[in-house]
């Protein structure tokens, strides 16, 4: 096996359709990186390369970048707080995961110049797979819990039946805000799904979120590309509550894999009052439970507690390091991790002890 890096413009044809597989995932599809790549490390000055296999039907990709901090030369995902989910393409190859073994195998022997290696945030069933595989191949790999993530189960229902199995409380909510909000003069939501429109849309979503109590955006031409990019697959759901002729509440959903992305939530704290995010979200679940006809509905990243009273089901998302033991540094971490591993194990042991 050849492993060979890249840049996002210097791959080949074939890495490209790779990624660009109707079976990928939207945060793991050619287009979503190429927006990653112009909006983020491109400004950031970091080089985003590509690790893939050479002359493979079926090649296994892994984006990456490279970070030197406190002299340790670390490979990380091409992620960051954006990313709700990464993937190491093509890790399902082989049954046995002997395939994806090999990969990291040629990838140590063939680039020492790296210490660890950080790929976050993967499905829990992922990292799971790839730390046994790395394991079984003799590499030093720990796992890390990244977040918890809350996903909606739709099961064939529509909104009204989904409606009807939320909390009292919730329901109640609901319904009383809504009717109120639109019985103001000039309240009304739109959904914008297309490019028509989508200047306005992204203009009123961009003072929404200036309006909020969130912090500016340190990459602000992220959100207006992926909102591009969304909308050219016909994936975007972009809502925006308005009082008269100004936006006070705005929500990034996104539909791709049979899946509603929430992306991205806003509101005007001046307006807070009129509870229009809940109701925004109201109008997003009933367009894409109704219309669009998704299996899940998914909260990406984070325990919120208000996600528990939308969703049904929570998983996890985990990280893995992995350690190159042909350089000092890779040794040094895998044993600080070690360390850090066992004294935990002996503080619980301890813990229970006291407790007794």
């Amino acid at each position: 096996m050849a492993v060979v890096k890249s840049s996002i413009d210097d791959l080949p044809l074939a890495v490209v359709k790779r990624l660009s597989c109707p079976d990928k995932e939207f945060f793991n599809s050619f287009i979503w990186i190429k927006n990653f790549t112009e909006t983020i490390t491109k400004p950031m000055g970091v080089e985003a390369c590509f690790f893939y296999e050479d002359d493979a039907e079926l090649p296994v990709v892994l984006p990456v970048i490279f970070t030197v901090e406190h002299s340790l030369r670390t490979v990380k995902s091409l992620t960051n707080y954006y990313s709700p989910i990464y993937s190491v393409i093509g890790n399902r190859a082989d049954a046995d995961g002997q395939h994806i073994a090999d990969f990291f195998i040629t990838l140590q022997k063939q680039l020492p110049a790296w210490d660890v290696m950080e790929l976050r945030p993967l499905a829990f069933e992922e990292s799971d797979f790839l730390l046994r595989q790395l394991k079984i191949a003799g590499l030093f790999a720990v796992s890390f819990f990244c977040f918890g993530n809350w996903y909606l189960d739709v099961n064939g229902r529509s909104y009204q039946e989904y409606f009807a199995g939320l909390s009292s409380q919730l329901k109640n909510t609901v319904s009383r805000k809504s009717k109120k909000f639109l019985q103001l003069d000039g309240a009304r939501i739109e959904i914008i799904t297309s490019e028509q429109g989508l200047a306005e849309g992204m203009a009123a979503y961009l003072h929404v979120y200036q309006s909020s109590w969130k912090v500016e955006e340190a990459f602000p031409e992220f959100m207006p590309g992926l909102m591009k990019l969304a909308a050219s697959i016909d994936g975007l759901r972009l809502g925006v509550a308005y009082f008269g002729n100004k936006a006070i509440a705005a929500q990034v959903w996104i539909v791709a894999d049979k899946t509603a992305y929430i992306f991205k939530l806003a509101y005007d704290e001046n307006y807070k009052q009129y509870s229009a995010g809940t109701i925004l979200t109201t109008k997003l679940m009933e367009y894409v439970l109704d219309v669009d006809k998704v299996e899940v509905v998914d909260y990406l990243c984070g325990d919120d507690a208000y996600k528990k009273d939308w969703m049904s089901n929570r998983r996890e998302r985990w990280g893995i390091l992995l350690f190159n033991t042909f350089t000092v540094r890779g040794c040094i971490g895998y044993a600080k991790e070690t360390l850090k591993f066992y004294m935990k194990r002996l503080l619980n042991i301890l813990g229970k002890v006291s407790a007794n």
